[in-house]
C-alpha cells in the first residue's frame, strides 16, 4: 500500500476512452457498451485522454450515466476530476495531513477576494485564503499548471497579490496527480502571462504549495502519495 487513504470508492466501472466530445463529456467504451461519461475538468488534458486508454467511472448522477475521474498510469491511475480533487483535498485538511496548512481548519468555500471567487477560507493562527488549482499535466518529472490559457487564472492570481499586499494571508495550492512528480511548476508555455503573474505572487507573499494523490484500481482507493510538493519555477 503506497501513501494514506483519503477516500474509499465503493463502485469503479474501467473504462476506455474513444474521444472528448466537449468540455464536459467523453465517448467511452465499457465493456463492448459505447457510451457517454461527465468529465469535471475544463483543461485540455490531451496528454491522458488518448484514444483506447484505460480509466475509470463512477456512476453518473445527473444526464449522464457515468462520470470519468481517472487515467491510468504505470500502476495506479491519475485523478482528473477536479470535483474528487477538492473532496480529497478536504479529507487531508481535515486529517492535519497537509504540512502548510496543518494549524488550519475549513471555515467557508467560495469567498469573494477583489473580483474573483476563491475556493476556501481557512482559519487558525490567521485567516488564510487558498485557491486550489489542477495541475495534471506532466511536464517531465513535475505536474504542470495550466494546460491551456486561463483568464479566470490569471485574473484570480491577481487578486490574490492585492489581497497579500493589503495585509491578506493567501495561498495557491495545487493538486496534481501523476506516479513520480517531484513538483509542481508553472506552465510558460501553455500561459506565458500567468507564468509571471505566479512570480509576481511568490514575491508578494502568496504561499504557494502542492500534493499528489493517485487513483488505486485494485482497492478504490485515492490515496495521498506526497502532501508537501515545492512550486518550481
Amino acid at each position: 500500500m503506497r501513501g494514506i487513504i483519503l477516500l474509499k470508492l465503493p463502485e469503479v466501472f474501467p473504462c476506455r476512452i474513444i474521444k472528448r466530445i466537449n468540455r464536459f463529456t467523453v465517448r467511452i467504451s465499457i465493456g463492448r457498451k459505447v457510451t457517454k461519461a461527465s468529465l469535471n475538468n475544463t483543461g485540455r488534458l490531451e496528454e491522458l485522454l488518448l484514444y483506447n486508454a484505460s480509466g475509470y467511472c463512477l456512476r453518473g448522477r445527473g444526464k449522464l450515466p457515468y462520470r470519468l475521474f481517472a487515467i491510468s498510469g504505470e500502476k495506479l491511475a491519475s485523478v482528473i476530476d477536479t470535483r474528487m480533487q477538492a473532496e480529497a483535498f478536504e479529507v487531508a485538511l481535515a486529517r492535519s495531513l497537509i504540512p502548510i496548512f496543518r494549524s488550519y481548519r475549513l471555515a467557508r468555500r467560495n469567498i469573494r477576494v477583489g473580483s474573483s471567487i476563491i475556493d476556501y477560507k481557512l482559519e487558525g493562527k490567521n485567516e488564510l485564503v487558498v485557491e486550489l488549482k489542477s495541475a495534471v499535466l506532466r511536464l517531465n518529472d513535475l505536474g504542470g499548471y495550466p494546460d491551456c490559457p486561463t483568464e479566470r487564472g490569471r485574473r484570480q492570481i491577481e487578486d490574490l497579490i492585492n489581497y497579500a499586499r493589503s495585509g491578506g494571508n493567501s495561498a495557491i495550492f495545487f493538486v496534481t496527480s501523476l506516479e513520480g512528480v517531484r513538483g509542481i511548476t508553472p506552465n510558460i508555455t501553455a500561459d506565458p502571462q500567468l507564468y509571471l503573474l505566479m512570480e509576481k505572487a511568490s514575491r508578494a507573499g502568496v504561499r504557494m504549495r502542492g500534493m499528489n494523490i493517485l487513483f488505486d484500481p485494485k482497492r478504490r482507493n485515492i490515496i495521498l502519495s506526497n502532501p508537501d510538493l515545492p512550486v518550481v519555477f
